[in-house]
């Protein structure tokens, strides 16, 4: 008889949902983010998913004004709303994030440390937004980069 954690045929641990998400991504280092924003001639969106409770215990995710953060938004969408937020199809969209561009919105996820961001950027790319990507090392990384 199987234990209770024995996975079943077919089923994948978070690690191996994780890579397989990763893998679909061009994730960004602080470094090169930093270097993004700088440079990029359109706005780059932003998404903070990490919980209210994160944000507070955190801090707000915030960007320099070398940055130009003034063409750069973020966004907070928690991660239980975030594709019928992001979905240009979608009637519940934000139409500040999407309208304008569709699925050609560069958006860049951030969460605490990496590791939900990397799931829900691979979902967004799963809807259309085939550029979407994460901060490696979320909010902590970024953080300790600017210090």
């Amino acid at each position: 008889m199987a234990s209770m954690h024995t996975q079943p045929p077919g089923a994948k641990n978070i690690q191996q949902i994780l890579e397989l998400a990763r893998s679909k991504l061009i994730r960004l280092t602080p470094g090169q983010f930093m270097a993004k924003l700088q440079s990029a001639s359109n706005p780059v969106h932003i998404i903070d998913i990490r919980p209210a409770a994160q944000r507070e215990l955190e801090g707000p995710f915030t960007i320099p004004s070398s940055c130009h953060s003034d063409k750069h938004q973020v966004h907070v969408i928690e991660r239980n709303v975030l594709e019928w937020r992001l979905d240009p199809q979608c009637e519940a969209r934000r139409k500040d994030v999407v309208d304008a561009e569709g699925y050609q919105t560069r958006i860049v996820v951030i969460c605490s440390e990496g590791y939900t961001s990397s799931l829900a950027a691979a979902a967004l790319q799963e809807i259309g937004h085939h550029a979407a990507t994460d901060l490696a090392g979320g909010q902590k990384a970024w953080k300790e980069f600017l210090a």
